[in-house]
């Protein structure tokens, strides 16, 4: 258990949030929210719990995936449109002129970023903040500010680009099907494990418990039955 590494973490959230509020270019909001998705990470490892550790590996895999299609979309964007920045954007969900469908799966990541539930993060960032709530009540806290603050940036992100009337003059060219597929496919991964995020958290949960399970023999204070509930199938010998 790190209470430093803890606090590194929810600083990273915040100041990770703050910055790509700040950014007047897509990408460049994408990338910071970016650096904000290592600090839910860090917590999770500074716990120190088999509980938080899975939700930080989870959140690694979350990360993957809504990280790549938010990229995949910027430059899907940067390529029809010619511009990332903000100021020349709107009305990109016209159906007619515009890129809907591009509009449509950038609002699933910015929500599945945000920590909607139903799409991959909730469960990631709920788990990690149970793990953590425990050692580190202060720092799981300014965590889930910063959950907030994530949703304020991919609200300005999706209200100017998305949203709004397009100019009468600009038609932008179609979107191909070979450039929208490795997007269908993140966005279907999102979704599916957003409703079945059991699969993730067994999936990374025998990492975990081999992570503490060292810890477990050295400290006698760790409730083993507890940790020992969590994954029956990996006896803690």
């Amino acid at each position: 258990r790190s209470p430093g590494l803890a606090m590194w973490g929810a600083i990273t959230v915040v100041y990770g949030a703050l910055i790509a509020i700040a950014q007047k270019d897509i990408k460049r909001m994408v990338a910071y929210s970016s650096i904000g998705h290592m600090g839910y990470i860090l917590l999770g490892a500074a716990a120190g719990n088999t509980l938080s550790l899975a939700g930080s590996i989870a959140q690694m895999a979350s990360h993957g995936f809504i990280l790549a299609i938010l990229f995949a979309l910027v430059g899907i964007i940067e390529k029809k449109v010619g511009t990332r920045e903000l100021s020349a954007l709107n009305g990109l969900m016209n159906p007619v002129r515009g890129l809907p469908v591009v509009s449509a799966l950038l609002v699933m990541g910015g929500m599945a970023s945000a920590g909607i539930p139903g799409l991959i993060n909730f469960a990631a960032e709920f788990v990690v903040f149970q793990g953590s709530f425990r050692q580190f009540p202060v720092q799981t806290l300014i965590c889930v500010v910063g959950t907030g603050l994530t949703a304020v940036y991919f609200v300005i992100l999706l209200n100017r680009t998305c949203f709004g009337r397009l100019d009468n003059k600009r038609y932008f060219p179609k979107v191909t099907l070979n450039e929208k597929i490795p997007a269908y496919v993140l966005a279907a991964m999102i979704v599916i494990l957003g409703v079945q995020p059991g699969w993730l958290l067994r999936w990374g949960e025998p990492t975990a418990v081999r992570i503490i399970i060292p810890t477990m023999k050295a400290e006698t204070t760790v409730d083993q039955p507890e940790i020992a509930s969590l994954s029956p199938e990996f006896p803690l010998q």
